[in-house]
């Protein structure tokens, strides 16, 4: 994968090409190229369109395969010892959750920057010999003036003939793969083990004694990036210019340490017009001011059930694209902790606001003057029964458009409001009359005033329930342009312990509405939560009998959002809806 710099160059270019086309910038061009190669760089366990999937006849539900999907995830090849996990490349989890992990720790002890570094360089001294071998055995064997003449003729021959098989690793290897090897990883992992095992051995030296203080900055800074220790910047930045002092720590530039990471990552910037608030026991808090500069980290998403399904991580503690590679700012990057309010929580914070700037900045005025390669996008944040990563907030995006998922674009009595230069509307989805979800239809919804209506909507919804109601907020885009904004006020659905066989799959477990008292089980749904993907109509199903049950469509759909819904929810919105129009 390119190194961050190029991928935001590219971005860069992107943005400013086509804001001069269409009047408004959007990088869904490269965003489109980037999922296309992430899904390739041997992180994802499986490519989208593997796994089955079929359309309900009224086309309101696709469904796709879970069975195949966990198939393909289960073939994913084990990493090798964690033991040797620090010989020539690093552990690709940190931070404070599996994806909070888009920069690798830049501060380390001197024995791990040893085997980091110095393990690097002895494993590519080693494939190197591997493949001067490999030449000269071809040369040998089967001489020639063209060089790709000899590798694919020489090492077809090989191919056919097991005369030479395990005579030594360089003549096996060509033997096998019929072809020059290309990369460290391509070595089989017992001789790789040795080989690692040999290579600690050599490079272990005695570690000096170093003071408790500084092991506990060093192990902070590795499990917490982008936040100050202690949450004292001064503090921090003492021990900063400690451990750069210190024989036994080494820092290194991030330009150096992101070519030890398989992570990559694109990052699109925006200026936050509302403040985001936060409910904390009785009372709210601000975690984001309106006018903070704020960032898009958009990533793949390794366990993909969308078309360029990725994540849009927030800010990470440190500044993505203001600084140039090779200043001081950009190179120690989390180590310095610019910005760490800007590393948000998932649960129990639904960033309205984000999610209208992630399905934005990833879409071009509809279709009809689109450039080559630029596609439509949606966004949403899954409510918190959906979200296995609390602690890191992040969006789901995909490619998408709103006629792709036809519930999205539902209408009901739409009214105009000039005040939000929108449609508002409440679409009622279920039969209760609490199974619905608001929605805003509109070219601009990314404006100042819709944004607060429903930023506002949220905080209502908080003064009446505290957290006893949770959120499914998505924003999609039309061919024509418009913007589709819908958020559904749902009860905080719960994965409840059941005896062995009476749940979900014959397991033990089960989901239930606190509300209503109701299980999933019970009322035979094949799905379970109203979130960004099945809230719109993009179901998982893990059987053959929940495959037929989704292909029922709206149906489903609407049993699904009565499932979810939170009692006494209804009036909130239409009090608010009201004021508008007063």
């Amino acid at each position: 994968m390119p190194p961050h710099c190029v991928l935001q160059s590219l971005v860069e270019r992107c943005q400013a090409l086509t804001r001069e086309w269409h009047g408004r910038a959007n990088c869904s061009y490269i965003f489109e190229m980037f999922m296309r190669m992430a899904e390739r760089d041997g992180q994802s366990h499986y490519l989208f369109r593997d796994i089955p999937q079929q359309r309900s006849t009224d086309g309101f539900v696709r469904v796709l395969d879970a069975e195949a999907r966990a198939r393909l995830y289960s073939r994913a090849k084990p990493a090798s010892s964690p033991s040797l996990a620090l010989v020539g490349r690093m552990k690709q989890l940190s931070g404070e959750s599996p994806i909070d992990n888009l920069q690798l720790p830049n501060l380390m002890r001197r024995q791990d920057a040893l085997l980091l570094t110095v393990g690097r360089r002895v494993q590519q001294f080693f494939l190197q010999m591997l493949r001067w071998k490999q030449r000269r055995i071809l040369r040998r064997w089967f001489p020639s003036e063209h060089e790709e003449y000899v590798v694919k003729e020489g090492a077809a021959k090989l191919q056919r003939s097991e005369e030479w098989l395990g005579t030594s690793l360089a003549l096996a290897f060509l033997a096998e793969h019929g072809r020059l090897i290309e990369s460290y990883g391509q070595v089989p992992e017992d001789v790789r083990i040795r080989a690692d095992e040999f290579i600690a051995e050599c490079l272990q030296r005695p570690q000096m004694a170093l003071e408790q203080e500084l092991v506990d900055f060093v192990q902070h800074c590795q499990e917490h990036p982008g936040r100050p220790y202690k949450d004292n910047r001064v503090e921090h930045k003492l021990l900063l210019l400690k451990a750069l002092r210190s024989p036994e720590v080494r820092v290194f530039w991030r330009s150096d340490i992101e070519t030890f990471t398989q992570h990559r990552y694109i990052v699109a910037t925006w200026t936050r017009k509302v403040p985001l608030y936060s409910l904390e026991g009785s009372k709210f808090s601000i975690l984001r001011n309106a006018g903070d500069e704020e960032c898009t980290r958009f990533r793949k998403n390794i366990f993909a059930y969308a078309e360029s399904h990725g994540l849009g991580q927030s800010g990470g503690g440190w500044v993505d694209s203001r600084w140039p590679p090779g200043s001081l700012m950009y190179e120690l990057g989390s180590l310095l902790c610019v910005d760490d309010a800007a590393k948000l929580p998932n649960h129990f914070v639904t960033d309205i606001e984000k999610i209208v700037q992630d399905c934005v900045l990833l879409c071009p005025d509809g279709t009809a003057d689109a450039l080559p390669g630029e596609v439509l996008h949606d966004a949403g944040q899954n409510p918190i029964i959906a979200s296995s990563i609390g602690k890191t907030q992040h969006t789901q995006v995909s490619k998408a458009s709103v006629e792709d998922f036809p519930l999205m674009m539902q209408q009901q009595s739409p009214r105009w409001c000039e005040k939000l230069a929108a449609y508002i509307d409440i679409v009622q989805v279920g039969t209760s009359q609490d199974a619905f979800f608001v929605s805003a239809r509109t070219r601009r919804p990314d404006a100042q005033p819709l944004l607060e209506f429903f930023v506002q909507l949220r905080l209502e919804y908080l003064k009446a329930f505290g957290r006893a109601v949770d959120f499914n907020c998505t924003c999609h885009a039309s061919e024509a342009g418009e913007y589709y904004l819908n958020l559904a006020p749902l009860a905080c659905m719960q994965k409840i312990k059941v005896p062995q066989g009476c749940g979900c799959l014959g397991l033990d477990f089960d989901f239930l509405n606190p509300e209503s008292g109701e299980t999933v089980t019970k009322i035979g749904l094949p799905v379970a939560t109203v979130d960004s993907a099945q809230g719109k109509g993009n179901l998982l199903a893990a059987s053959a009998e929940y495959w037929r049950n989704c292909l029922e469509g709206k149906p489903l759909l609407t049993r699904l959002y009565d499932f979810n819904r939170k009692p006494g929810s209804l009036s909130v919105a239409q009090t608010m809806i009201e004021k508008l129009f007063q």
